[in-house]
């Protein structure tokens, strides 16, 4: 384990933090570290994550006082190639691609591993597809933290690499779901805090990681000066979606305005399903080709939430490596789940629920060096 950095300030959980409340039954939680989610909800079955709630406004609030920094978020806002956008659309493109390590997950990694060195944990453990190991393994390397991470044999080589530079640990198992029996197993030691999804059914990550993303939507709102009608962002159990989410909400209510309808792009159908029927805590076979990150066979009750509560659709979408090679001939270089957007925004355009006139943010969440 690396020495922590001298004479830096010490990180310390937010004071107006006052609760942690469950998105499935309600109940409220003291502030800690219930890696599980709602201890009621496992109980009964229908796992469901927490929310962060503040006393008062929570715009401008996160969950931690002095964390370090690698200098995530502030990402870059711009307009989508008139080539590319449906006729009468004005399409934005926000770039997470910029974060420190290539991804969204940094922002998620600023708070999961800033609360375990508040919390004074001697390290993190976490299952990941690779953008989340990379992540977590570089914040994890900033704070002097042990860091252990589970990844299958599909892991690229990129990732091993950068995440065995930082001196964290990688894991390696032949099935996706035998990380999650990893980390269940490591989450037992009080001094190992488990910052990703290890509950079957699926709850989703930390709920101080999902906090941190919050800030994305502040930016999109702030770079457009308006908010936007619509969202889109790629999907697997919807940490991302629920942050950003609560984000743009906050936001809106600054300008007074109903937050955006954001929508969930997944592979294959699991919110899809869920809609038509199927209950959320199901298992959903499918292939996420070209889109590793959002594969997988679940999803969860916060994912649900984001559609519920801003009138957003699941948006079923393929041919990531088509999009991809399609938005690199207009300079805009992702990884194939982020480049799922595309079509997703052309398929929900044909159908008529974005509308000419009106404008979409698509959230690009990687870039594609680390080969997913």
């Amino acid at each position: 384990m690396s020495t922590p950095m001298p004479h830096a300030p010490q990180v310390t959980t937010n004071e107006r933090l006052v609760a942690l409340d469950c998105l499935g039954c309600g109940r409220s939680h003291p502030v800690g570290d219930l890696t599980a989610g709602c201890p009621d909800c496992l109980e009964r079955g229908t796992p469901a994550n927490l929310r962060c709630r503040y006393d008062g406004d929570p715009f401008g609030q996160l969950p931690l006082r002095g964390a370090r920094t690698l200098g995530e978020g502030g990402t870059p806002l711009f307009p989508l190639p008139a080539e590319l956008a449906p006729d009468g659309v004005e399409v934005w493109v926000k770039n997470e691609a910029a974060n420190p390590t290539g991804s969204h997950k940094d922002r998620f990694s600023w708070g999961a591993v800033g609360r375990a060195a508040a919390a004074g944990c001697a390290g993190v453990v976490a299952a990941s597809s690779g953008n989340a190991a990379v992540s977590l393994a570089a914040y994890a390397a900033l704070y002097g933290l042990e860091c252990d991470l589970a990844v299958t044999t599909a892991v690229p080589a990129p990732i091993v690499d950068a995440v065995r530079a930082t001196g964290a640990r990688l894991h390696v198992f032949e099935a996706a779901e035998q990380r999650w029996d990893f980390v269940r197993d490591r989450a037992a030691d009080p001094g190992r805090l488990a910052v990703t999804n290890y509950v079957r059914p699926a709850v989703g990550s930390s709920p101080f990681g999902v906090d941190a993303m919050r800030p994305l939507g502040w930016e999109v709102v702030d770079g457009l000066g308006r908010v936007p009608e619509h969202v889109l962002l790629p999907t697997a159990r919807g940490d991302l979606a629920f942050g950003a989410h609560l984000g743009l909400q906050e936001a809106a209510r600054r300008h007074d305005r109903p937050g955006p309808r954001v929508h969930l792009v997944e592979p294959f159908p699991r919110l899809s399903a869920v809609r038509a029927g199927a209950s959320v805590h199901d298992s959903f076979p499918g292939t996420a080709t070209g889109a590793p990150s959002i594969g997988g066979g679940s999803t969860t009750v916060q994912a649900q939430r984001v559609l519920a509560e801003s009138g957003g659709d699941p948006v079923v979408a393929d041919g990531a490596a088509a999009a991809a090679e399609r938005l690199a001939r207009h300079g805009i270089l992702l990884e194939g789940a982020s480049a799922l957007v595309l079509p997703a925004l052309h398929r929900l355009h044909g159908s008529g629920r974005i509308a000419p006139g009106e404008t979409a943010v698509l959230v690009a969440t990687a870039h594609p060096f680390k080969g997913l």
